[in-house]
């Protein structure tokens, strides 16, 4: 079974023409893989329909890294309660 990392990878390969490689959780949204704010859109319409999250506006920006991105993605599908 594939993990949640190896799903966002293979997302950002598919809508954003990547090679795998690339999509480590260091690499920057935009310096290292060049995303622009409609894919920053697209990327989160994506990630919304993959996990079945309601991801905010403005949550996800082009200077997050993949690492980043994976973490907002597992905080929203196991919810930390703190009360």
């Amino acid at each position: 079974m594939e993990g949640i990392e190896g799903k966002i990878k293979n997302l950002f390969v598919k809508l954003f023409d990547v090679r795998p490689d690339e999509v480590t959780k260091e690499a920057n949204l935009n310096d290292d893989l060049g995303m622009d704010s409609t894919e920053m859109v697209e990327l989160t319409v994506a990630l919304e329909k993959e996990f079945k999250v309601k991801i905010k506006d403005g949550e996800i920006t082009n200077e997050h890294s993949v690492g980043d991105v994976l973490r907002i993605v597992e905080n929203k599908l196991n919810p930390v309660d703190l009360s």
